[in-house]
Formats: structure tokens, sequence, C-alpha cells
């Protein structure tokens, strides 16, 4: 049983990721945004504050991290990544996304202690060469002490002792008594025990302080950051193709949006959450979008997913004129072209013989003997490809004086 005094019920844990997970889900979506907000298919395990390891994603930006997680809306299944950015990322979200809650230790903290340096230009001189070079922008995030109070055979005791000896970065969290939590990555330097009585023991842990915290609000308060998150329907088809932008918005309320559609237009401005736009060429387009926000502009926010416009297919119609009459027999062929331009066209004037490869749009042809009927059918080649044989009409020749 855990012996530990907390002053005015402040509470203290330490991330343990070689124990078993306490929950894992999985993510419908994210925001291409500073900060991210994700979609959950499950939000019930979660809680403001909690850090949650991201991976499956495929956005560089999050993979791989542990994240604060902030503001949730256990109704939309939503919430904020405290201090990500995924605003450059262009991929679309990972259809096997995924994360992890970590289970935590209580170290029974009776008292705690946070030195963090901030400065900002260290001198160096001592370590670097005779032009006395100093690294600017180095910065020591801090160290982080605690009093502990604990039975020595807990096993979170245990697991506090094996946090130093293998030096992994954890999460530690600091829960209030006004349940706002602070947030900080850091290594657990050392332990020391400085004896105790019946069967607990007192002592102290230095942790290492490796980036900065993250302080959560209480319930019922809320740190605001403004997300927009436009998404595109359909996201693929043929030009001409109409789609639709739908803003969704988080953090607060926009009075007007730009929409830059990528296409090479102007802006669009819009007032409502919806906007549709009919794009007329052939591309892959990522639109963005800027809102305006009690009188400010917001930083550009990408759509979450792109669109791809096709050109509409190569078309090519034939006829062959006149179709009948008395060898010898002049024919014109007539080619019409529509989406694109053919690299040339093969004719079969139905004689059995090779097909004539021409480049013109019109082609002269003699029939010599009556005979027939002639198919005549013409093979287009486009960008290199052949296509398909188009049939141009029949031509019958008949003997003169027949």
């Amino acid at each position: 049983m855990k012996k530990a005094i907390s002053a005015q019920k402040t509470r203290m844990y330490l991330e343990n990721p070689d124990a078993s997970a306490a929950a894992t889900g999985l993510l419908k979506g994210g925001s291409k945004s500073k900060p991210c907000v994700v979609i959950f298919n499950d939000a019930s395990k979660l809680r403001n504050g909690a850090a949650i390891l991201l991976i499956g994603t495929g956005w560089a930006s999050l993979d791989g991290g542990t994240w604060v997680l902030q503001n949730i809306d256990f109704d939309a299944k939503t919430a904020e990544l405290a201090n990500s950015d995924t605003s450059a990322e262009t991929e679309n979200f990972g259809s096997n996304a995924a994360w992890v809650l970590h289970a935590y230790i209580d170290v029974c903290a009776v008292s705690y202690q946070i030195n963090q340096n901030a400065a900002a230009d260290i001198d160096t001189t001592t370590l670097c060469d005779e032009e006395k070079t100093s690294l600017v922008g180095f910065g020591d995030p801090g160290t982080l002490t605690f009093d502990f109070f604990i039975d020595p055979t807990d096993p979170d005791y245990q697991a506090l002792r094996d946090a130093q000896k293998d030096g992994k970065t954890r999460m530690f969290e600091i829960v209030y008594r006004n349940k706002a939590v602070r947030t900080l990555p850091v290594i657990v330097q050392s332990v020391n025990e400085s004896g105790g009585v019946d069967q607990a023991v007192q002592g102290s842990a230095t942790l290492k302080i490796t980036g900065p915290d993250v302080l959560t609000m209480p319930p019922g308060q809320t740190t605001d950051n403004y997300v927009l998150i436009p998404v595109l329907s359909p996201t693929e088809g043929p030009q001409p193709l109409e789609v639709t932008l739908t803003l969704n918005e988080a953090g607060g309320q926009a009075t007007r949006f730009a929409i830059d559609w990528r296409d090479g237009g102007s802006p669009e401005y819009v007032t409502t959450h919806q906007a549709k736009h009919t794009y007329d060429k052939a591309g892959t387009f990522m639109p963005s979008v800027i809102a305006t926000v009690a009188g400010s502009l917001t930083a550009p926010f990408k759509a979450q997913n792109a669109v791809t416009v096709a050109a509409p297919p190569y078309v090519l119609t034939a006829s062959v004129v006149p179709t009948d009459g008395v060898a010898p027999l002049a024919v014109t062929l007539t080619l019409d072209e529509a989406n694109g331009t053919a690299d040339y066209f093969d004719v079969d004037w139905g004689e059995g013989g090779s097909a004539q490869r021409v480049s013109d749009l019109t082609q002269q042809h003699s029939y010599a003997n009556a005979g027939g009927p002639y198919a005549v059918s013409v093979t287009p080649t486009v960008g290199g490809v052949s296509g398909a044989a188009v049939a141009a009409g029949s031509v019958t020749v008949t003997a003169a004086g027949g």
C-alpha cells in the first residue's frame, strides 16, 4: 500500500512505456493545421492532458511522436494535439493510423521543484575554438526534482528505479487539485533514498526536462486555438469537375473565408461553411483557406485532401465519301478530333493491304477495281499509345458500264 503525503492533493505520474498499454485505438483523420485536430474512432478512454503515441498516420510531423490531448470533444470524437503543426503535410491521412496510451506510475510525490533555464545565448568559449564562438539559440529546459514517500516493494517504485536505469524519455504529469494538468517530457537522472519508517522509504528523484511543457486547463476551461479543417468532395473525376469544400471550425468562429482553389484564379470570398467550385482543367489541386477571426487574418489552412481532375478522353470521328460509285472511284476520308491531338493515324482502306500511316485530317484514296463493300477504319496513336480503331464507313465500287 502506498504511503504518500500529497500537498493540496497535487498528484504526479510518470509514463511507463515498458508496461502494457493503458488503452489503444484507431484514428479516422487529422487536420492539416497548427495545431492538428485528430478524429478518433472512440475517445471514451481518453482525457484532456493525456499524452498519446501516434503511429501509421503517414505524416512525418506526427508519426512516432507523443502528443498531449487538449479540448477533447467526446461527441465529435475530436481533440487537439498540443504544439503540433501539420500544415506542411501533403499526403492523405493514413488509413491504418492508431494511438497508444501508455500506463503511468504514481511516484507518490510529497513536493516538487522545477528549475528551468531560459537562456537564449550560452557562452561556450571554453568548449570552442580560438575565435571564441558561442551557440546562439541553445536553450536548456532544466530539471524537475520531487520528494517521495513510498513502499519500497511497490511495483510503481520499482518502475521508477527501472526508468533511471534505462534512460528513456518519458512523459511526466502533474495533476493539480483543480484538475489542471501539466505534461512534460523527462529523463529520470537519479533516484536517491534518504531513509524511511515502517514499510515506507523517503527520498528524491531528479528528472532532466527534455522539451517544452504543456498546460491543459481544468474541466470547463479551454485552451482555445482556432483551427479550420477544409474537406473536399469528391476527390477525383473528369473535367469539368464540380467540388464542394466544407469548412469545419474549432476554437472560434470566422466572419469570412478566402479560398484559393489553386487553379490559377483569384481567391473566392465566402461567409458560409460550404463553397462550390468547378475545375475546368486537368491536374491535382489542394485548396487553402484564410479565415478572418475577430478582425484578424489567420495563416492559410490547407484542405484535408486533394482533388485530382482527369482530362476528358480523346475522341475521334471519321467519315468517308462517297460510299459508292464506278471504278476507278476517288474517295475522301475526313477525321475530326476532340480532347487532344493524335500523333498520327493508321488508315485501313479495307482492301486487304497494309494500313496507310497519315498525319493530315483529310486523306484521298482511289479504288481502282470494282468490289466491296470495303470497310474503312482509322486507328489513332495519341501520346505514343495506340487507340481503338474507329469505323469510317463502307465503300462499294461497281465496274464501268455495269
